[in-house]
């Protein structure tokens, strides 16, 4: 019963990490996008945000399968794309996701840490 749980939440997480976006919830999140990079060959997690202009503050939350913040960067980008990389080995295994807040845009992303 727990293996068949772990491939049902494992496919799901698959499904959320192919995705590049949730839905948009303001006008503009449509042109916006982020994607997540968390290979089992890397100990990095790499996070792509693009957007059709300067993105200015960003908040990044990283939370575990059970909500928990595991990990918080916030920061400023003054160009339309911004790549961040940080170690996965903070990370607990399994799923996770990750909400990036702009003033433009609000964007959460599932991936899978292994």
């Amino acid at each position: 019963m727990t293996l068949r749980i772990t491939l049902v939440l494992a496919a799901v997480c698959a499904v959320l990490a192919s995705s590049s976006a949730m839905a948009p919830s303001h006008p503009d999140e449509k042109k916006a996008t982020v994607s997540v990079e968390c290979t089992r060959a890397s100990g990095l997690v790499q996070v792509n945000i693009l957007h059709h202009r300067k993105i200015g503050n960003v908040h990044l939350v990283v939370k575990d399968a059970k909500g928990k913040t595991v990990y918080v960067e916030e920061g400023k980008a003054m160009t339309e794309e911004l790549v961040r990389r940080f170690d996965k080995g903070m990370l607990p295994k399994g799923a996770a996701t990750i909400t990036v807040e702009a003033r433009d845009f609000t964007i959460t992303q599932g991936f899978m840490v292994q």
